[in-house]
């Protein structure tokens, strides 16, 4: 075998391994049911919390996991100023998964709360959602 054969094969398996398997990992993902994906986004996450935007063009739906166990689905979509806004009406009202779906507890509403608003800062695109939380005090103000 020549040098330029070999330099091809080597050009055509980083083609594949870096294009083409992340293009087909990501259609197959895209086919996956509703309870597939949340298990899939549940053995990828890595620390104590792990966001993953899944995109349909317009629309998506953008996962917070918490310590690999607790998931909330923000379904979202782009409005036409370029800002992702978050379709839920009440954000944080209870887990996605589990599917006892239990409420949120104040310590945890504070603390997806804070995670959403740097997830937005980090984010390219600005994302809007309702937020019943923002003019409560109580977290912000000392007790005297």
């Amino acid at each position: 075998m020549n040098a330029v054969r070999i330099i091809l094969i080597i050009f055509a398996v980083i083609i594949l391994g870096t294009v083409i398997l992340p293009l087909f990992n990501r259609w197959q993902f895209k086919r996956l049911s509703y309870e597939q994906q949340v298990l899939a986004i549940m053995k990828q996450a890595k620390g104590l919390v792990f966001w993953k935007n899944i995109s349909n063009g317009r629309t998506g739906n953008l996962f917070y996991v918490k310590n690999k166990r607790k998931i909330l689905v923000f379904p979202w979509e782009i409005d036409e100023n370029g800002i992702m806004i978050i379709l839920k009406e009440n954000p944080f009202d209870k887990w996605d998964y589990p599917q006892e779906m239990p409420a949120l507890n104040a310590d945890e509403i504070k603390q997806a709360r804070e995670e959403l608003y740097k997830y937005s800062n980090k984010s390219a695109v600005k994302i809007l959602f309702n937020d019943q939380f923002k003019n409560d005090k109580a977290d912000s103000e000392p007790n005297q």
